[in-house]
């Protein structure tokens, strides 16, 4: 379970309300520190961002090419699966740095 890295209290991550569209942090309902995911989870989300890529053309593929992208489909849709598994499992949330905070710190 993830907790927060303020006051270490459990965290469910869909029961966060969301401070806003272009804002990049959320906000503990406990000590209202603002958190966010480490370095390495925004990374692992890219990668995963391309393996959906990969899987949505080979979707295409199948359906305008035929039956013999549906093999190499549903393969690229189980390893997006077993990555989106695996991802979750790994997600470690640090305290939220913004620029102005940095820009202070000088």
């Amino acid at each position: 379970m993830l907790t927060c890295p303020y006051c270490n209290i459990e965290i469910r991550l869909r029961e966060l309300n969301h401070p806003g569209l272009f804002k990049n942090y959320r906000v503990c309902p406990n000590c209202h520190g603002k958190f966010t995911p480490d370095t390495k989870t925004k990374h692992r989300q890219a990668i995963f961002i391309i393996v959906s890529i990969i899987s949505l053309v080979l979707t295409m593929l199948l359906y305008f090419k035929g039956t013999e992208w549906l093999f190499p489909g549903i393969i690229s849709y189980v390893i997006f699966g077993l990555l989106i598994y695996w991802g979750n499992k790994h997600i470690f949330l640090v305290p939220y740095k913004s620029d102005q905070d940095t820009a202070n710190d000088s």
